[in-house]
């Protein structure tokens, strides 16, 4: 008994030594793109309900979400979702959206732990990194990593969505996103009568309507939304 307990506390504090001096990596940054789709003056054709005009700022970061949460060995890794930080050794680091810790804590305390969850390169499971580049990995949890979108105060978004044609009206929906969220008051239903014209107009947008049905469109946009 005495050994039992003896060792016991012997992990515990190896266990600390471990995570209290947690592996480094490499930081990356997000991908930070402004986005105008498609191309001005080029035939496009978009199905029922998809996006004809896309334009605005778009933060894209590698991330996965976790519905549960996944122990590894002395460590579990909280559920939520996670934004690659860096790279170590070509493996993946991750921290938790909102950016606070690291989404581990000891299993012993469950006490935040400064060992960081990353996605092994070549099984795909989910680990983590202690210190003195110890490696912790599961059993069974192999994280779907995915690009994500990033919200930012200043992101803002703006599409045009096909909705279909009835006789020779056809019809859009316009959106603007702010912060990742749709602004209500300009979510807005849009219909154009292909009897005054084939070209569109609307936020600064031009767009040719080459043909059009109620499944697809095919166009060509001339200008992008408030275009100079």
């Amino acid at each position: 008994m005495r050994k039992s307990v003896c060792n016991y506390f012997v992990l515990i504090i190896l266990t600390h030594a471990v995570v209290g001096c947690v592996a480094s990596h490499t930081a990356t940054a997000p991908d930070v793109r402004k986005v105008k789709y498609p191309e001005l003056d080029r035939e496009v054709t978009a199905g029922l309900g998809e996006r004809l005009l896309e334009s605005g700022l778009a933060i894209k970061v590698y991330g996965f979400s976790l519905q549960n949460d996944v122990d590894i060995f002395d460590g579990t890794v909280k559920a939520g979702i996670y934004h690659q930080i860096g790279l170590k050794d070509e493996h993946r680091v991750f921290g938790p959206a909102h950016g606070v810790g690291t989404g581990t804590v000891s299993v012993f305390s469950g006490l935040p732990s400064p060992a960081k969850p990353y996605v092994d390169s070549s099984s795909g499971y989910l680990c983590f990194l202690g210190g003195v580049g110890t490696r912790f990995c599961s059993d069974d949890i192999k994280p779907n990593v995915r690009l994500m979108n990033i919200y930012t105060p200043d992101s803002f978004m703006q599409e045009l969505i096909y909705t279909g044609k009835v006789d020779n009206k056809i019809r859009f929906k316009y959106r603007e996103y702010s912060n990742g969220m749709a602004r209500e008051s300009y979510n807005v239903d849009v219909e154009y009568d292909l009897n005054d014209g084939h070209i569109i107009s609307y936020k600064g947008s031009n767009i040719e309507i080459l043909e059009a049905n109620n499944t697809k469109i095919t166009y060509k946009v001339i200008t992008h939304f408030n275009s100079n």
